[in-house]
């Protein structure tokens, strides 16, 4: 069950992918591409639980970050970082939502394209959902984001898979929206990012042609 004391986000359930995802059905019954996300599984890969530390990157309007906020609680931190300010598709957006959930665990944070802006050692975990291949300055925003990590921190990040394009050079992916995950785990591992799970096919829905690989990485 979720509650919600005083304002502040507050978690009483174990944890499980079946619980995440109760608690997106419950959040958002009519959107279907949240659901699709399979935020359960992506919340076991980061590792987190109630009073984590952890960074939404490319948080856009802040709905990731509000699942997040439930699952570490009040006694948690979410950090939702985008280099949009002032749009309803970014940051001020993100504050609207988090207002009408009466949050008070989440942090909003301006980053800039080379920069998330998150405290070094800070974090528990980062999160990566359909941004990374929108990061031209990713090898830069990789080694930020290992600096914020905690030893033993996770990043996860999940993106569009390449079909056709997957030969074809980095930006000429990246002007579809797609990625080739093994670039992506090369330059994980570049920013001395140790990758500990991959999956090629986590969302695969051949009735849309739409397809989204993830990686968990661990800082050591």
């Amino acid at each position: 069950m979720l509650l919600l004391a005083g304002g502040l986000a507050a978690v009483c359930w174990a944890q499980g992918a079946a619980d995440v995802q109760g608690l997106v059905e419950k959040l958002y019954p009519k959107n279907t591409r949240l659901k699709e996300i399979r935020m359960g599984e992506i919340v076991q890969q980061l590792g987190i639980r109630e009073g984590s530390r952890v960074a939404d990157v490319g948080c856009g309007s802040g709905e990731l970050s509000i699942i997040l906020a439930n699952v570490v609680g009040s006694s948690g931190r979410v950090f939702c970082e985008d280099i949009s300010e002032g749009k309803p598709w970014g940051l001020a957006g993100a504050r609207t939502n988090f207002k009408k959930q009466k949050l008070r665990n989440v942090e909003t944070i301006h980053g800039a394209a080379a920069d998330p802006k998150l405290a070094a050692d800070s974090l528990d975990a980062v999160m990566i959902v359909n941004s990374y291949h929108e990061m031209p300055q990713y090898q830069a925003m990789l080694r930020h984001i290992r600096e914020a990590l905690k030893p033993g921190g996770r990043l996860v990040i999940m993106d569009n898979r390449a079909n056709r394009t997957a030969s074809r050079p980095r930006e000429k992916q990246t002007n579809n929206h797609v990625l080739n995950v093994e670039l992506a785990v090369g330059e994980v591992e570049a920013a001395d990012l140790h990758v500990v799970h991959r999956d090629d096919a986590f969302i695969d829905n051949p009735d849309s042609e739409s397809a989204h690989w993830l990686i968990t990485a661990e800082r050591r």
